[in-house]
């Protein structure tokens, strides 16, 4: 260090003849070396242990090394160019975007407004937000804009609101975060970032879509709608059904310690895999009332529902529920109450009782189709869902009230049937080419049956433990309602169909 002092000072008292250039290099080399704090006390010091000296030129050495380092990783780095929602979208036909996104660019946009209304334009921070944002001359944006622009230069610049959705539904329609990091340049652990916080805080907000099964049956009018949507689709055979119940298991990994889960096995469902078991509950317009996403894949459909708030209060107020003739239709899995209606069970073909479960059975496949829907729509629910369980059941639960979203744009502003229609066959080529790629996949769909019911030595579903006092009223009450439905089935003569109007080779069948 003296020598590069000593030196430093004679090449700055050479003479003038000597290139300028030499002088300047030697001159800004001494002052980066006396740049550090701890060289210029090392310079000072009178008695320097050696071991110190190695040690404190060692540390200048790494420290500079590091700081060359970062300089050539910031100089490789690439700049990003975030790509306007606007522009991306306009390149895409309306069968692509609906393919892509699960909905129209019309219902897409919706959603954009109504969360932007929900959380703020700030918050959600819109493309037009953000480029009127640049040009502000309000105060109040001054540290929004400045923050803004560190960003362009940076990472570059905000994710607006529209991308942050669109990652998220192309996630939740099956598609990989590694393709969309680099389709919209972030980072590839950042999808996944946006993927659950667009979940978490935008479209689980009971602002954007709210399902909740105790005010639905405290919405008497409400009640009076929907029993008369499935009266007149039954053609007023079934006069007060507030609703079709059923059990949907969805696939997922399994749980571990992390979950705060004891024993994973609970979770491993008879059909084969790990799941959650879903209860839902459905009007005729295949819109989900209730759903309860907290049971195990190995518990049984009418033993979830019994965990539930929904049937205490079913059961606190069967008395008005009995005088006002409503009840939902449920399959064999559940236990037949006054305010649940199932089928008989070993009815012969061609009986009273027959009849009853082939138009009850009509009545209550809407719960099927909704669940059917569900998962044909969110391809990310063909495969076992990967995250915790705790994201698991958000995703679910972002996947149904989504479904809730646009089967209320469906019905307002478009043709129900030919909108069906036209998400059908999408999802369903789709469907079909993921099945044929993925060879250790369960099969897509719904689960929760009338299969593998337990049954007792006469034939009767067992239930299982011993029913209370209540319990027996319920089930007298549900078999007197079930009875005078089909004695009006009867009556009117309404029969189950007696030729099967399925094509095959162009023929129908007897």
């Amino acid at each position: 260090i003296d020598n590069m002092t000593i030196r430093g000072r004679a090449s700055s008292s050479s003479p003038s003849g000597r290139p300028s250039s030499v002088r300047s290099r030697k001159r800004q080399m001494l002052k980066c070396a006396l740049s550090a704090t701890f060289l210029e006390q090392l310079l000072h010091m009178e008695e320097l242990d050696e071991d110190e000296l190695n040690q404190a030129i060692l540390g200048f050495v790494k420290k500079r090394k590091v700081s060359a380092m970062r300089k050539d990783a910031a100089a490789k780095r690439r700049f990003r160019q975030r790509k306007s929602w606007s522009v991306f979208q306009s390149n895409l036909t309306d069968r692509q975007f609906r393919k892509m996104f699960r909905m129209s660019r019309e219902c897409f946009q919706l959603l954009c407004n109504r969360i932007e209304e929900n959380v703020g334009d700030a918050q959600f921070k819109s493309e037009k937000y953000l480029k009127n944002l640049k040009i502000s001359s309000n105060p109040r944006d001054k540290k929004a804009a400045k923050m803004m622009k560190c960003h362009d230069s940076s990472t570059g610049g905000f994710i607006s609101g529209e991308v942050k959705l669109a990652i998220t539904l192309r996630i939740l329609a099956g598609g990989s975060y590694l393709d969309l990091a680099l389709l919209y340049e972030t980072s590839s652990s950042h999808a996944y970032k946006i993927f659950h916080d667009v979940i978490k805080e935008w479209i689980l907000d009971d602002r954007l879509v709210k399902i909740n099964g105790i005010d639905y049956v405290n919405d008497e009018e409400r009640l009076k709608e929907v029993a008369l949507k499935f009266a007149r689709r039954s053609r007023g055979l079934f006069n007060g059904c507030i609703g079709a119940i059923d059990g949907w298991l969805v696939k997922i990994q399994r749980p571990t310690l992390a979950d705060g889960v004891r024993h994973p096995g609970s979770f491993y469902s008879r059909k084969g895999f790990y799941g959650l078991n879903v209860v839902a509950i459905v009007d005729r317009d295949k819109r989900v009332l209730y759903r309860v996403i907290q049971s195990r894949g190995a518990e049984h459909d009418s033993t979830a529902f019994k965990h539930t708030a929904l049937y205490k209060w079913l059961t606190e107020n069967c008395k008005w529920l009995l005088e006002k003739g409503y009840y939902f239709v449920g399959d064999s899995a559940y236990s037949l109450k006054s305010f649940i209606l199932t089928p008989y069970d070993n009815a012969y073909h061609g009986t009273p009782q027959d009849n009853y479960n082939f138009f009850h059975s009509a009545s209550r496949i809407c719960v099927e189709c909704t669940f059917g829907e569900i998962d044909l729509r969110w391809g990310i629910l063909w495969r076992p869902l990967k995250f915790n369980l705790e994201h698991n059941i958000n995703v679910i639960d972002a996947c149904m009230r989504l479904h809730n979203f646009i089967v209320d744009y469906r019905e307002e502003h478009r043709d129900i049937s030919a909108m069906e229609e036209l998400e059908r066959n999408l999802f369903t080529d789709e469907c079909r080419r993921f099945l044929a790629t993925e060879t250790n996949v369960a099969d897509v769909g719904v689960s929760g049956g009338e299969e593998d019911v337990r049954r007792d030595q006469h034939g009767n579903v067992s239930r299982g433990g011993r029913p209370n006092l209540t319990e027996t009223t319920l089930t007298r009450l549900g078999k007197e309602i079930r009875d005078k439905l089909c004695a009006k089935f009867q009556n009117a003569n309404r029969q189950r169909p007696t030729q099967n109007w399925f094509r095959q080779n162009n023929r129908f069948l007897d």
